[in-house]
């Protein structure tokens, strides 16, 4: 890789860092929550409400990365894209989550031996 070909592949690694980092850093402390949630005794509703708090300056974040000119570091979707881009990640979490919701309730009605519990 030449010289022009480094400093500019470096420029828009920062830039897209720089743009990226406030999501980042966001996402990297609502995943903390996540973790503890899952993993700790810690109060539900402090951690509720700590998630809920963050999740503003998250949106506003990651809708800035989704809407801003690829020169000034976003990736240009427009609102449109971007609104196109959050409505089809919605959708995808709503089916996957009804697809585990399923898979829960078939495994608590099989039976011990596997098959599934007849009348």
């Amino acid at each position: 890789m030449n010289k022009i070909a480094k400093v500019t592949a470096f420029f828009w690694i920062m830039k897209i860092c720089a743009t990226m980092g406030g999501a980042a850093l966001i996402g990297g402390l609502l995943g903390l929550l996540v973790f503890a949630a899952t993993f700790t005794q810690l109060n539900r509703v402090l951690l509720f409400w700590v998630a809920f708090v963050l999740t503003r300056p998250f949106g506003a974040t990651f809708g800035d990365l989704l809407t801003k000119p690829v020169a000034k570091g976003g990736l240009n979707f427009g609102t449109t894209g971007s609104s196109l881009f959050l409505a089809s990640l919605l959708a995808i979490f709503v089916i996957y989550t009804n697809i585990m919701e399923n898979r829960i309730v078939r495994q608590e009605v099989t039976e011990p031996d596997g098959q599934l519990e007849t009348e």
